[in-house]
C-alpha cells in the first residue's frame, strides 16, 4: 500500500470501535479497565467447581462413540465430491448460499451413493451434525418429495 493509502484509511477508520483491542484504550477515549482485587476473587469463586466449558472425547454429551475417527470408504474420492457440488451447482441445500462442504445425509461414510450426499456451507454442515436422526429424516423427505414431483 503507498503512504498516501494508508493514510487514508486511517482517517476513515477514527473513531471506530477496534475489537482486537478489548480492555485496552481506542485513541484519547475511554480508560483501560481493571477489575478491582474483590471483584477477581468473586470471579475466581464463581467459577470454582464448574466444568470446564467443552468436554473432550467420550466425556461430551455429543460423543457418538468414535464415529468421526472411522475411515471413509474408498470411493469417498475429489471427482466424487466435485461432481456432487457441481450437480448442486455449489449451492447449499438448506440455506441456499455459496456451499462447498459435501454432507452424507444418513451420516454413514461408506455409502456415497450420490443420492446420499449433498451440498452444504460450513454454517448449515456445522447445524446438521447435531440431533442427526432429525436432519437426517428432512433430507430424506426433502429428496424423496424432490423424486415424486
Amino acid at each position: 500500500m503507498t503512504e498516501e493509502h494508508k493514510r487514508k484509511i486511517s482517517i476513515a477508520n477514527k473513531g471506530k470501535p477496534r475489537p482486537w483491542l478489548r480492555g485496552k484504550p481506542s485513541g484519547n477515549k475511554g480508560k483501560h479497565h481493571k477489575h478491582t482485587p474483590q471483584a477477581i476473587e468473586k470471579i475466581r469463586i464463581a467459577k470454582l467447581g464448574k466444568p470446564r466449558p467443552y468436554f473432550m472425547g467420550s466425556g461430551n454429551p455429543n460423543w457418538k462413540g468414535g464415529l468421526s475417527f472411522k475411515p471413509y470408504s474408498i470411493d469417498w474420492t475429489y471427482t466424487l465430491k466435485k461432481s456432487i457440488r457441481e450437480r448442486d451447482h455449489y449451492i447449499c441445500q438448506l440455506c441456499f448460499k455459496d456451499g462447498f462442504p459435501v454432507h452424507h445425509i444418513d451420516y454413514n461414510k461408506g455409502n456415497c451413493n450420490p443420492d446420499n450426499l449433498i451440498t452444504l456451507c460450513h454454517r448449515c454442515n456445522s447445524i446438521v451434525n447435531f440431533n442427526r436422526e432429525k436432519w437426517s429424516i428432512f433430507f430424506k423427505n426433502k429428496y424423496l418429495n424432490q423424486l415424486l414431483k
